[in-house]
């Protein structure tokens, strides 16, 4: 066992989630910062570069929304487990 790598991860916040590629909100902050370094000239390139940023804002509080609802349901789905275990470990013992 490689304590120090467990440790790091511990510290990390790592333990909490899988080891994935970037999140979701991870894409939306690059995506934010290439468009507001865009060298807009004319009034309807700024435009478009808000309505593109408000846009992403949306983006970004609908995901925040749907990985609330994820945490919540995959809680309610390990509940619903634990309980369909206990009930079959009961019909196994009678």
């Amino acid at each position: 066992m490689d304590f120090e790598k467990i440790t790091r991860k511990f510290l990390l916040g790592e333990w909490k989630r899988p080891a994935k590629g970037p999140s979701g909100l991870a894409y939306a902050r690059a995506i934010k910062e290439t468009i507001e370094s865009f060298n807009l000239r004319t009034i309807k390139e700024r435009h478009r570069a808000e309505v593109a940023l408000e846009n992403l804002q949306s983006m970004r509080k609908d995901y925040r929304r749907l990985e609330e609802q994820n945490v919540i349901l995959t809680e309610e789905n390990q509940q619903l487990n634990e309980k369909l275990q206990v009930l079959e470990e009961s019909r196994g013992n009678e």
